[in-house]
């Protein structure tokens, strides 16, 4: 941890949440990672050794609470004080959102942003019966076909197709185009008509996989 030996809380702040990755733990925190491995597949690019130094740190500041969990497995929880940076990560994302240009293609990978969205899908809009969403991705790393699976029990993203499909809708789309959905860049809608985004399934199907991802937390409606 940078020290800048100063008096002021700005600078102190500073210390504790400025570090390397630090804000991104803790974001993962925010939107309900508990487990070391649950936290990692939502920063892939950081450092197994990072991320349990980071997670140190913010224990011993106070930051984050330690208990034991599944398997024997620590169980990373945040403390009140760590709760209270939620507004500070929103603000932050904010003000990306306004300042900041679009993400470049290198900052995009397709299963992480697969994975974004499957943890942040409106719960109150998944079928009751299970639906499959095959991910076609035309410039993406390979590999480039992800699938979906919406349901009561949650969603999630997987690299091979699910044993049993009882509902089938179709994406086809270029992972910026995704992307920009998915970050309120532009409407779903507006994908749709411009082909960015092909959508080919059954119409009320369509409409639900469309209603279930929405748009990110961190995004704005178009």
């Amino acid at each position: 941890m940078h020290h800048y030996e100063q008096h002021c809380p700005v600078a102190r702040a500073a210390e504790v949440v400025g570090g390397s990755w630090t804000l991104l733990v803790v974001r993962e925190l925010l939107r309900g990672s508990e487990y070391r491995a649950d936290i990692a597949r939502g920063v892939p690019k950081m450092s197994d050794r990072l991320l349990g130094a980071r997670l140190r740190e913010l224990t011993d500041l106070g930051v984050v609470g330690e208990e034991p969990g599944d398997d024997g497995q620590p169980r990373y929880v945040l403390t009140e004080a760590g709760h209270e940076l939620r507004p500070v990560v929103d603000a932050l994302a904010g003000w990306g959102r306004r300042w900041l240009p679009a993400p470049r293609l290198g900052d995009l990978d397709a299963e992480l942003l697969l994975f974004d969205i499957c943890r942040q899908v409106d719960e109150d809009r998944l079928p009751d019966h299970p639906l499959t969403v095959q991910v076609d991705i035309a410039d993406a790393p390979p590999p480039r076909r992800w699938w979906l699976t919406f349901s009561s029990a949650g969603a999630a993203v997987r690299a091979t197709a699910p044993a049993t499909r009882v509902s089938l809708v179709r994406l086809r789309c270029t992972i910026g185009a995704l992307a920009g959905a998915w970050l309120g860049r532009h409407t779903w809608l507006s994908a749709v008509r411009e082909r960015s985004i092909v959508l080919v399934g059954d119409p009320e199907e369509v409409r639900t996989v469309i209603d279930c991802v929405g748009v990110s937390r961190y995004g704005e409606p178009a």
